[in-house]
């Protein structure tokens, strides 16, 4: 038929059409159409709905398909994603592939083979430019639409950018995807001095890796230390002698007030106190917005975050995980939402297993973890909740230390400096409990089990 555009499937069964073909299908499927009818509404009747469709490309929407395989073999799924890559682990990014320790080729979550192997149909590169609850369709950006019986919501987040004097100057970069990898590692070769603004985790990890690399590297915090806006002062006053000894010069209390350069190019970052900073690269890191915008046109529940109950659902038949997601935990008893590799990994199984049939409430505690050459920090629980805090062991490397947060009464969290697997298990469980605390000072003492405390 002339002019004729569908959308198949892997399988080549036409599973939707474009706007401006939809005539042509009507001939196909025998369908009339009245001269003024309405072409929008009507056009949603051709659309087949797939039984399971994700949008995102990242860790969460990975599991998720794991987790529908595992329990429907042949239900079709679809993977939606604006990366024109298949999913990959973002950890490594600003750590060992930043760093060229690992192949480019390993940073991807799953081989090609195995997302054939499970038969999903993908949509790379096409964002999602709308979603309808209603008609269950999302459009993609080429104007297509897909059909959805069930949806994963895994959109992730993006960089939250400075708007600064400067802030558009070449050698300034933010650090999210694979390009802002490569694009960093590859200025890094020419660079002799850097500078990092922002002392959060990626950061302090971005700032390892300079100084791991030789680079003269400078760490611009606002606060009093890195890291000081989630951890305790003791242990943010550790990490910053740690830096401190990594080769990282320190400026806190202070701010990137505008870049300065020539020829297009950043040459130095003023702080707000006036000092100049000579820099050959930037990387700004000051943290991540959740891509919600989706969600909000469509009508759902936005409040940092796309809001889910424990079960992950932000209506009915409509899913959201990962970064994005602002989930109930029946466990602490209030709605969250949590930047970190293992939410990422656990929503999607749950997700995932939810779609395909399962009633799975979401109970697992927040856990995240932080490489930044020999210090290792793993923190699991609740650290927004804290009005106490108890070391047990000495601050240092070797052994490692512990810090146990309180509040209400309750244990909240642990952290975890170069710990054993069988501590944070320890700790996970004794969080988990809910069981009041009624002495803090003996969880100093490293003869004591946790279990007993």
């Amino acid at each position: 038929y002339p002019g004729w555009r569908v959308q198949t499937d892997l399988n080549g069964r036409i599973c939707g059409a474009g706007i401006d073909t939809f005539s042509a299908c009507c001939v196909w499927y025998g369908l009339i159409l009245p001269s003024d009818s309405n072409t929008s509404a009507q056009r949603n009747v051709l659309v087949e709905r797939i039984p399971y469709v994700i949008i995102g490309g990242g860790l969460a929407a990975t599991a998720a398909i794991d987790a529908i395989r595992r329990r429907d073999k042949t239900g079709r799924l679809a993977l939606i994603g604006a990366e024109v890559h298949l999913p990959y682990d973002r950890v490594p990014l600003s750590k060992d592939y930043l760093l060229g320790r690992m192949e480019r080729e390993d940073v991807f979550l799953r081989r090609p083979r195995v997302y054939e192997r499970h038969r999903v149909e993908r949509f790379l590169g096409q964002s999602a430019t709308a979603m309808n609850v209603g008609t269950r369709t999302v459009t993609l950006e080429n104007g297509d639409e897909v059909g959805f019986e069930k949806l994963l919501l895994a959109t992730g987040g993006r960089p939250r950018r400075l708007s600064i004097t400067g802030a558009d100057l070449d050698g300034i970069h933010y650090l999210r995807t694979l390009e802002d990898s490569d694009a960093l590692r590859a200025a890094m070769a020419n660079a002799r001095r850097a500078a990092v603004v922002g002392g959060g985790f990626i950061g302090c990890e971005v700032a390892t890796a300079f100084a791991q690399s030789g680079l003269q590297t400078t760490l611009i915090e606002v606060t009093p230390a890195p890291l000081s806006l989630v951890l305790d002062a003791e242990t943010s006053a550790f990490i910053a002698s740690f830096l401190s000894r990594q080769g990282v010069t320190l400026r806190t209390d202070t701010a990137a007030a505008q870049f300065v350069g020539a020829q297009g190019r950043v040459e130095r970052v003023v702080t707000s106190g006036g000092e100049a900073i000579e820099a050959d690269v930037v990387v700004i890191g000051v943290g991540i917005a959740p891509n919600t915008e989706l969600a909000a046109a469509a009508g759902l529940d936005v409040d940092n975050g796309v809001v889910v109950n424990e079960y992950l659902e932000a209506a009915d038949a409509i899913y959201a995980a990962g970064d994005v997601a602002r989930y109930y935990s029946p466990t602490l008893g209030r709605h969250l939402r949590v930047e970190h590799y293992d939410v990422a990994l656990q929503h999607g199984r749950t997700a995932g297993a939810n779609m395909a049939g399962a009633h799975l409430a979401y109970t697992e505690l927040p856990y995240f973890f932080s490489h930044m050459g020999a210090l290792h920090i793993d923190v699991i629980g609740d650290m927004s909740a804290r009005q106490q805090c108890v070391r047990r062991g000495p601050l240092s490397l070797e052994p490692g230390f512990a810090q146990f947060y309180f509040a209400d009464g309750l244990l909240q969290a642990a952290l975890f400096v170069n710990g054993k697997p069988d501590h944070l298990q320890a700790a996970r469980e004794r969080i988990a409990q809910r069981r009041p605390v009624t002495d803090l000072a003996a969880f100093a003492d490293e003869t004591r089990e946790l279990a007993a405390l």
